[in-house]
């Protein structure tokens, strides 16, 4: 798939995306944000996912798309907001350990090391579009900064889905590699899961170790 292609146009235009939405989700302070910044990453890491599978009529990239678009872009987004947005209550996320325009400046200067450091036109023959790759990275780095500066469990963990995100864009550049990306997008995808219920647990744990004998007599009928 070439550069100048209409599927390596619109490959390189969901890369970049993908990559804005990851800003986005870096200069913002509200949970809920978090969670549509995360989903629209995913719906268009789904497209970028067809994209590739039309191009090479993989069957196997293609059911991937489609498990990419229901249980990143559906699935997780739904069960986070439901689990922990409404029902733990968050609304604005203050545990942040660097302002947001510092935080901005940081992310600029790793996606510009990610291009210094992976340059595409070095990269090796078979990848889909090269130009992705560095998209890809600065992708990774983007979530790992996320994790980085922001302290609140929830935030760290829509900060390891986009690292998750920014991995799998880069591993469906591989044309040959399509075996493991589906291996390796369910395993993720289940790891993700897990850790949405985990938070989930650990926030009633925090809640309850708070409240005293009388309020949880109250809660029986």
């Amino acid at each position: 798939m070439s550069v100048t292609s209409a599927g390596g146009i619109l490959l390189d235009l969901c890369s970049v995306l993908i990559l804005l939405a990851a800003f986005a989700c870096l200069g913002s302070k509200l949970f809920n944000r978090y969670v549509i910044y995360y989903g629209l990453q995913s719906w268009l890491l789904a497209l970028a996912c067809a994209v590739v599978a039309h191009r090479f009529a993989s069957v196997e990239l293609w059911v991937l798309a489609l498990l990419t678009l229901l249980v990143k872009g559906i699935g997780i987004p739904v069960v986070t907001r439901r689990l922990l947005i409404e029902r733990l209550e968050l609304r604005r996320d203050v545990a942040v350990s660097t302002g947001l325009s510092t935080s901005l400046i940081l992310g600029g200067a790793l996606t510009a090391f990610s291009y210094l450091v992976i340059r595409p036109q070095l990269l090796p023959a078979g990848l889909v579009a090269s130009a992705v790759v560095p998209l890809s990275t600065a992708v990774i780095l983007l979530g790992a900064l996320t994790m980085v500066v922001r302290r609140h469990t929830v935030a760290q963990l829509i900060g390891w889905l986009i690292v998750e995100n920014g991995v799998f864009l880069g591993a469906i550049t591989l044309v040959a590699a399509f075996p493991f990306i589906v291996e390796a997008g369910i395993f993720l995808a289940i790891v993700a899961g897990v850790l949405i219920m985990l938070v989930f647990v650990s926030g009633l744990a925090r809640r309850l170790a708070h409240a005293s004998a009388t309020e949880l007599r109250g809660l029986r009928g």
